[in-house]
């Protein structure tokens, strides 16, 4: 899996002459939310810009799932300020949140199981109130499923689909609201690593269409080979914030979650494509540990 330098998204084109320059497209101030006095999120400060990925992560627990309900309007917070393009929307329900554009999946797909897959999506489509009839909502769905590579399975009932096709339906049913703002919560969680090829190209596409996505996962290799920044979460705190590189360097995230085998190993492997660089041909590859991949 290619590092996300290596495959620009729409941000790393047009970030650094135009997204500083914006207004951030998403930002959240001071926002904690406690569930029997027990902080899930604590204090949590960020920001996405328009057209960028960032990428969430951080071990089981540490608040990530939470942070896209509280942005998806699923939670409401305890305390602090959800804005979207400038607007405060923290008080405001899901389905106007996704009229504003905010669309996102969840972590356990649960299509409606005695529903073919196109139905699924047409309800997607009209959950957001843009597509004013069933006809429009069901052209909306075929030409979203041609998108996610789910139009010759668009009569498959929701109970009969493999993980992979669960996946790219709950991806299908978030775009077909035309969103501005995509939340992925671990799409890539128990698929094969050729699955997680194939949803990184699909993330990088949706992407570079001005889509922004706001990514959680653990899939180190997908993460870092799809973001433009990344956030890591621990405890409900945020404690770092920076490129992938940066981030996965971090003294904090490798002992709060990475590991210290995993750094061994990513100082490994830049090390080779370093002399790889050197030498102008690349060496054999060695077996790189991915424990990460696949962990919910």
């Amino acid at each position: 899996m290619s590092h996300a330098s290596s495959h620009p998204t729409a941000s790393s084109a047009q970030g650094q002459a135009l997204g500083q320059a914006q207004p951030p497209l998403l930002e959240l101030e001071h926002v904690t939310k406690r569930f029997g006095g027990l902080p899930a999120v604590e204090d949590l400060s960020f920001s996405v810009r328009q057209g960028e990925v960032l990428g969430m992560i951080g071990p089981n627990g540490a608040g990530k799932s939470t942070a896209i309900s509280l942005i998806g309007g699923a939670l409401a917070p305890t305390a602090g300020t959800v804005r979207f393009q400038g607007r405060d929307i923290t008080g405001l329900a899901p389905h106007r949140r996704a009229q504003l554009g905010i669309a996102r999946t969840f972590q356990i797909t649960q299509p409606f199981a005695q529903l073919d897959i196109r139905e699924n999506v047409i309800v997607g489509a009209l959950f957001a109130g843009h597509e004013r009839s069933r006809a429009a909502a069901a052209q909306r769905a075929d030409a979203v499923l041609e998108r996610v590579g789910l139009a010759r399975k668009a009569r498959l009932k929701g109970e009969e689909l493999t993980v992979a096709d669960r996946k790219r339906l709950e991806m299908a049913r978030a775009l077909a609201i035309h969103p501005q703002l995509l939340l992925l919560d671990e799409v890539m969680a128990g698929l094969t690593l050729r699955e997680v090829g194939e949803a990184v190209e699909l993330i990088r596409e949706i992407n570079q269409s001005g889509v922004t996505v706001l990514v959680v996962e653990h899939v180190m290799r997908a993460i870092t080979g799809v973001s433009d920044r990344i956030l890591v979460l621990h405890h409900g705190r945020k404690i770092a914030e920076d490129a992938p590189d940066v981030v996965l360097s971090d003294p904090r995230v490798i002992e709060a979650y990475l590991g210290e085998r995993y750094a061994r190993q990513r100082a490994a492997e830049q090390a080779r494509g370093a002399r790889e660089s050197e030498r102008g041909t690349p060496e054999l590859p060695t077996p790189v540990d991915t424990w990460k991949e696949g962990q919910a």
